[in-house]
């Protein structure tokens, strides 16, 4: 591991990007739902987005420019680590791909920061940082969305278990 350059980091990722938009592409075409469909071939953009946010990272890199700095570390509100891991099944549901879009960035997470943690090399270590805080720009997203569909779906219990209370 101590001899990954930083090209073979952003070649790694970039596949990693790849892997991604084919698996939100391939579920869109299998989903029995029109808004799964949607939103999983929105999310398999996202993926093509992030492979080209890495491949002009690469371009700048090789005309000689730096590492972009981390400004600020992005932090989990950890709810993947209270959802449980699952397949995306033909019927998926927002919840159920959002389930399962936390646990991708979640893994994607891992991998940069088991490579990140055995290096020695300053600028590729800094280069899995910057991976590592976009993952975790992507897992926050995907947790917030989460977090707010779920507390507007208990809001919508709460006020029909109200109003059934209240109306006998």
């Amino acid at each position: 591991m101590d001899g990954m350059t930083v090209q073979e980091v952003l070649a790694f990722a970039k596949i990693l990007e790849e892997n991604s938009n084919k698996f939100y592409s391939d579920a869109s075409k299998r989903a029995n739902l029109s808004n799964a469909k949607k939103f999983l071939d929105e999310l398999a953009r996202e993926e093509l987005g992030h492979k080209e946010l890495i491949s002009n990272l690469e371009k700048k890199i090789d005309a000689g420019g730096d590492i972009p700095k981390i400004t600020k570390k992005i932090k989990s509100l950890s709810i993947s680590d209270f959802v449980a891991a699952h397949e995306l099944e033909d019927d998926a549901d927002f919840i159920d791909i959002l389930t399962v879009a936390m646990n991708k960035e979640k893994e994607a997470v891992k991998v940069y920061s088991t490579f990140a943690d055995s290096l020695e090399d300053g600028n590729v270590k800094d280069l899995f940082d910057f991976l590592i805080n976009e993952e975790k720009r992507h897992l926050r997203r995907f947790e917030n969305d989460y977090d707010d569909y779920t507390d507007e779906m208990s809001h919508g219990k709460v006020s029909e278990l109200i109003k059934k209370m209240t109306d006998k």
